[in-house]
């Protein structure tokens, strides 16, 4: 298995280098970013219908059936589902753990959507969330709801934007009655908006709060739930951006933020500390940073590319985009690592780029000026093929925090993610293929563990 993990990473970094140069999302009309190119949905202008017939390896348990996927597309409007349907092949019961707890049926539905973040005044998404973002991504970026693959949340993102000038964009995580979850909320204004006036129309201020009391099960715990969240923890954040370009051909945005991670108030986390960092001096963190965000086209879809680059500076017990894709894995190590985070200053980047749109591919790199144990770097990778081959598709994403050894790279773990897609279309509409997963699964106890699985398929895809 070591053997095949190396040769998936190896894929994956020859796919990143290659086309290192290659395209990104499409020119947004606000300053604001978003980052949806992490979420390896279908286009939002077709319809599709997909039904896997699979097997798979859930919690040490064997399980055959079909994943149905349909995904209606009305103009703004957007509509997923993913049912499974799969049978245990040792005691013939049907797989029902994705509706326990909390919504229930309701994970039937992948997501409702409504609008385009940044494109249209009003946008809704309810349901699983990939690629989050809110603000300039100064606290909350990158962020996915549902990191276990069995076990997705429904959550809600949306942007409501009043007359080009009054604005708000926010967050919440997972509408679990257990608990009050990650909630964002951004209010922000665009004095000039409505004006007219090149580039001053675009500048763009904003106010972020977050907090979050999550007391739902955890992943990878035996204990069950969050210990270090029992009296939750909060984040403030202001921020500033203006779009100084915009043409047909490029358009780049200057942005500067500023936030802070208010000290968790826990006796968990006190006593803890006490018992094995009694030295520590642990408080609230606070960063500031700024930097430029560009999209590139050329000719058409020839080429395009958006390139994000931003230097930052925080104090101790601070960590840049805190709430990331790994947030939701285990929260309280989250906690944990802001004891330990001493004042560092380092950068942040991040490209996607595509090619005819066929090929997009691109990948963000957290990385401080001395990565240490107490500093990790974090990286993402992310691949999605289009048409490049007559009959073949390939996608996936990659994500590693915790990042000390850059030769650790690829090596998958507690703190990655994965997903490797390999398919062959046998006609217009019947496909079969091999995803490759690395993710979390529960165990008998309710725990749950890193994991790795290999998912043949054979599946009916047809646009409508």
């Amino acid at each position: 298995m070591k053997k095949l993990q190396n040769l998936l990473g190896l894929i994956l970094l020859i796919f990143f280098l290659f086309t290192g140069n290659a395209n990104a999302q499409n020119d947004n009309s606000y300053p604001g970013l978003d980052n949806s190119f992490t979420n390896l949905s279908s286009n939002d202008s077709i319809s599709l219908f997909t039904g896997a017939f699979a097997f798979a390896r859930i919690g040490g348990e064997n399980y055959a059936g079909l994943r149905l996927q349909p995904e209606l597309n009305f103009g703004k409007v957007g509509l997923g589902f993913d049912i499974p349907v799969y049978f245990n092949l040792q005691s013939g019961e049907l797989y029902s753990d994705e509706f326990k707890n909390g919504t229930g049926v309701l994970r039937l539905i992948s997501y409702v959507r409504l609008g385009r973040k940044k494109k249209d005044p009003v946008y809704l998404k309810l349901g699983q969330l990939q690629g989050e973002s809110i603000g300039f991504g100064s606290l909350l970026n990158n962020y996915s709801n549902s990191p276990s693959f069995e076990k997705r949340k429904v959550g809600l993102s949306y942007d409501i934007c009043v007359k080009k000038i009054v604005g708000i964009e926010g967050m919440y995580s997972d509408f679990n009655t257990a608990s009050f979850n990650l909630f964002a909320i951004r209010p922000y204004v665009r004095p000039m908006g409505a004006s007219g006036i090149p580039v001053l129309k675009t500048l763009e201020l904003g106010m972020t709060y977050i907090t979050d009391q999550d007391q739902t099960i955890r992943f990878d715990s035996e204990s069950g739930k969050n210990e270090f969240l029992s009296d939750g923890i909060k984040a403030y954040g202001l921020d500033m951006g203006i779009r100084l370009i915009n043409s047909r051909i490029i358009n780049l945005t200057a942005y500067t933020h500023f936030s802070k991670l208010a000290k968790v108030k826990s006796d968990s986390l006190a006593a803890y500390q006490q018992m094995n960092a009694p030295s520590q001096n642990y408080g609230a963190g606070k960063g500031m940073g700024f930097g430029l965000n560009a999209n590139m086209n050329v000719i058409g879809n020839l080429f395009r590319l958006n390139s994000r680059i931003e230097r930052l500076w925080y104090t101790d017990n601070y960590l840049p985009q805190f709430f990331d894709a790994i947030y939701e894995v285990n929260k309280d190590a989250k906690i944990l690592a802001l004891g330990d985070a001493s004042s560092k200053q380092g950068i942040y980047g991040s490209i996607t780029a595509s090619i005819l749109d066929k090929i997009v591919v691109g990948g963000n790199l957290l990385l401080p000026d001395n990565v240490t144990e107490a500093t990790p770097a974090t990286l993402q990778l992310n691949l999605r093929t289009k048409d490049l081959f007559d009959k073949i598709i390939i996608e996936g994403y990659y994500t590693k925090a915790n990042l000390v050894d850059f030769g650790d790279t690829f090596h998958f773990d507690n703190n990655s993610l994965a997903m490797l897609r390999f398919a062959y279309k046998i006609t217009p509409v019947l496909i079969t293929g091999m995803d490759y997963r690395w993710t979390w699964n529960q165990q008998n106890d309710g725990s749950y563990k890193a994991d790795n699985s290999v998912m043949p398929y054979v599946a009916l895809r047809f646009k409508f």
